[in-house]
């Protein structure tokens, strides 16, 4: 059976809070046919059967296929078993006082929190029952899957630098700039004296002119101070006409002039690159997710261990 994260996390930690405690298990008869029990499953030696199966079916109705419901309670039998060989049951007081410090945290009286079983569909016997496993499943999953593992700075150093890609930020370009200046609401003459002039520059680009001393020269742009460069701007986020002038140039190609609305534009594009987030920036979410890898990894091992020396018939 192919075992997922979520699973672990069922798992993995007692329940903290009320909310997560309530585990529904649809107290009350099913509308329609009765269906005559009989055991669907047998692990070692307990047995599981159809009103087993159907009432953990109504406890998780997210999942249609009542084939993997069982394998997931064959897995539970077995792990509560082990447990058991191990001596991590839960006493009635540990689990008392567990209850009471939900409770606590939920600022609930008795009264309280058995009305808030009701809604849920349970009794409180049968939330004790169910929280009893959620606690003894914890310290299982505690001792035999969480102890020992860890992920090292190597490890992450070297996830990071074979996966160098899924780092990746969006591509960024960078652009000099040329303007020839126009007033707003500039009369039609002065707009094509401007087009003359622009289109005269890049004439004079063409022919192999320096286009850092024509922006000293002729542009009218604040960016003149920094000979207009503008420095990286990630793809999308660029004035219009310049994103749309950049799009098909690589470094050192041209384009202009081109209408803005404070004048005529001669861009260059400089530089394109692909930036990558900093190790340090990551490192944090490799090394989550690699220990989240370890722990899925010797949960499966671990169940797969216990099923090689257990007696299991799944009869469904």
């Amino acid at each position: 059976m192919k075992v997922s994260g979520s699973m672990i996390k069922t798992w993995a930690g007692a329940l903290l809070s009320l909310s997560a405690c309530l585990l529904p298990v649809g107290a009350g008869a099913a509308s329609g046919p009765v269906v005559v029990d009989r055991v669907v499953a047998v692990v070692n030696d307990e047995i599981i059967t159809m009103s087993d199966l159907q009432r953990e079916s109504m406890k998780r109705p997210e999942i249609t296929d009542q084939r993997l419901i069982l394998e997931g309670m064959i897995d539970r039998k077995l792990q509560m078993a082990s447990a058991k060989r191990n001596g991590m049951e839960v006493t009635d007081r540990e689990l008392s006082d567990a209850i009471a410090d939900i409770m606590k945290r939920n600022n609930m009286d008795s009264k309280q929190f058995d009305e808030a079983l009701a809604r849920e569909g349970l009794t409180l016997e049968q939330y004790r029952v169910e929280f009893r496993e959620q606690m003894t499943m914890s310290r299982l999953f505690n001792k035999f899957i969480r102890t020992g593992l860890s992920v090292d700075e190597k490890e992450i150093r070297e996830h990071y630098d074979r996966n160098i890609k899924q780092f990746s930020l969006p591509e960024e370009i960078r652009v000099r700039l040329l303007v020839v200046n126009l007033p707003e609401k500039a009369p039609p003459a002065q707009i094509e004296e401007a087009r003359q002039k622009a289109e005269a520059l890049m004439a004079r680009i063409g022919k192999g002119e320096d286009f850092i001393r024509l922006i000293r020269e002729n542009s009218s742009s604040p960016t003149s101070a920094q000979n207009g460069d503008l420095g990286f701007m990630q793809r999308g986020h660029a004035i219009p006409e310049i994103e749309e002038a950049a799009k098909g140039l690589q470094p050192g190609q041209y384009a202009g002039p081109l209408k803005a609305a404070d004048g005529f534009y001669i861009i260059r594009v400089e530089e394109i690159r692909t930036p990558v987030s900093p190790f340090e920036k990551v490192k944090d979410e490799i090394q989550k997710a690699l220990y989240d890898q370890k722990m899925e990894n010797t949960y499966r091992a671990f169940l797969q261990s216990l099923r090689s020396e257990a007696h299991i018939e799944n009869r469904l």
